[in-house]
C-alpha cells in the first residue's frame, strides 16, 4: 500500500460526507476500471479543450498508470463497489493532486470535498502545498477555488492552482 493512503484514510474516517465510503490502494488490474472512470469524468472537457483522441488517451494513460500513485474510491453499501479514485505524487514541498474522479452517479454528493479537504489537512500538517492543474473550462475549478486554492499560472488551456 503507498504510504499515503493510509493517513489519508484515517483523516477521512471522521468526515460526514465519507460515510459508507472507504479508500484502497489501486492494483494492476484496476487499470481498466480506471481509465474508463476517467474518460467518463473527463472526454467532454479534454474534447473541448485539445480533441479526444481514444488511442492517445489510452495508450498515455497505460503508460503513465502506476498503482502506487492512486487509491481507489470504494463505496461501501449495499455491498463493495468502486466509484472513483484519486491520484497524486508527493513531493518534498508539495503534493501534486494528480486525479480526484468520481462516477457520475456519485459526483455532487459532497465526497470529492472530504477528500480534497482531508488531503489538504494532511499536507498543512506535513508543511506541504497541494497543487493541481484543472482545465480551465472545468467547472471544479470553483470546487478547488471554494476549498482555498488560488491560481498560481495559466498556459492557455490549463490552470495551476495551489493551496
Amino acid at each position: 500500500m503507498a504510504r499515503w493512503i493510509e493517513p489519508l484514510a484515517a483523516a477521512l474516517a471522521g468526515a460526514k460526507a465519507f460515510r459508507g465510503y472507504a479508500l484502497r490502494a489501486a492494483r494492476r488490474d484496476d487499470e481498466d476500471f480506471l481509465f474508463a472512470l476517467h474518460r467518463s469524468a473527463m472526454r467532454d472537457y479534454v474534447e473541448a479543450t485539445w480533441g479526444w483522441d481514444e488511442g492517445w488517451q489510452r495508450q498515455h494513460f497505460a503508460a503513465t498508470y502506476a498503482p502506487a500513485a492512486h487509491a481507489v474510491i470504494v463505496r461501501l453499501d449495499p455491498a463493495p463497489r468502486d466509484i472513483g479514485r484519486i491520484s497524486l505524487t508527493r513531493h518534498w514541498r508539495k503534493i501534486f493532486l494528480r486525479d480526484i474522479e468520481l462516477v457520475a452517479t456519485e459526483r455532487n454528493r459532497g465526497i470529492g470535498t472530504a477528500v480534497i479537504r482531508a488531503l489538504l489537512d494532511l499536507a498543512k500538517a506535513d508543511g506541504r502545498a497541494v497543487e493541481l492543474l484543472v482545465l480551465k473550462c472545468n467547472p471544479a475549478q470553483r470546487l478547488y477555488a471554494r476549498l482555498g486554492f488560488t491560481v498560481v499560472a495559466d498556459d492557455g488551456a490549463r490552470l495551476t492552482m495551489r493551496a
